[in-house]
């Protein structure tokens, strides 16, 4: 009987795997592949640069075509008005433009700032009334008394803010104000001195009614008391206001006061309107 052969097995080999080629090495995760991030950001801000610069031009071209190099919009007429007695020309000559500019070139803040730069001008308003017109209007200083060295000659005449707006030789119909620092010129303010409790009274007495402004026809005012207003009316009598207090209160008191006087046609010249006084008819004995 032959013999049986035992065939030997080969030993079994392993196969090699092989790589996917979708494995990712990690040993490189940490490096990102590609333009770092700084560039996307500086190449970002370039292009909304370059966008915003051509916005800029564009906005400028169409500004220049439809309105600042528009013959349409060119000045021909400029209206001005004034609730004071400035004639039409003068305020034309004052705005500082020429007829020809383009509305849209005249810069309406200056032309204000040009207005209010005359003493007498207390409030200007400037408009473009398109296509062709430039509309001014300007609210006055209106003068409520006057100073100066000397009664009758020209005077300055203030407003009731204490501004002073022109010299004059007329309005003499205006209360003259005695003991206010001369060293002034046009356009300052005197409500900070010594004649500025004066000027309420004044405002206060041209706001009453005529029965009451004919009862104190104010002429002079002395303000170089520190304790009160010596005030003087066209007839030569006299009125002692304090300085402060309620001005409709004591100027009503005084009206009743000279109303009684001249009723009972009594013999009297003065009024103590001072609160330390004996604040009744006749000066304080």
């Amino acid at each position: 009987m032959p013999a049986k052969v035992v065939k030997k097995r080969k030993p079994a080999t392993r196969t090699k795997r092989r790589k996917s080629v979708l494995q990712v090495n990690t040993t490189n995760s940490g490096h990102s592949a590609g333009l770092p991030a700084g560039a996307f950001l500086l190449f970002g801000g370039l292009c909304l640069l370059m966008l915003g610069w051509g916005i800029w031009l564009f906005t400028t071209w169409m500004g220049d075509v439809l309105f600042t190099k528009n013959d349409r919009f060119l000045l021909e007429k400029v209206e001005a008005r004034s609730d004071g007695l400035l004639p039409e020309t003068i305020l034309q000559s004052w705005a500082g433009i020429e007829i020809g500019d383009n509305m849209y070139e005249v810069d309406l803040k200056s032309v204000q700032q040009r207005l209010e730069g005359h003493a007498i001008v207390k409030h200007a308003v400037v408009q473009r009334k398109l296509p062709d017109t430039l509309n001014l209007v300007v609210n006055e200083r209106v003068p409520i008394a006057r100073m100066g060295q000397v009664l009758g000659n020209m005077n300055w005449l203030l407003d009731e803010e204490g501004v002073l707006i022109k010299k004059s030789f007329e309005s003499k119909h205006l209360p003259f104000l005695l003991g206010v620092d001369q060293s002034v010129s046009l356009g300052e303010d005197i409500s900070q001195g010594p004649a500025g409790p004066v000027l309420p009274y004044l405002l206060a007495l041209r706001e009453k009614p005529g029965k009451i402004r004919d009862l104190l026809p104010v002429h002079v005012i002395s303000v170089g008391h520190p304790d009160y207003l010596d005030f003087r009316l066209k007839d030569g009598f006299q009125i002692l206001f304090p300085r402060d207090g309620n001005v409709d209160e004591l100027i009503m008191k005084a009206s009743r006061g000279i109303y009684e006087i001249q009723n009972r046609n009594l013999d009297i010249t003065y009024l103590d309107m001072i609160p330390d006084g004996q604040n009744k008819i006749g000066a304080p004995e």
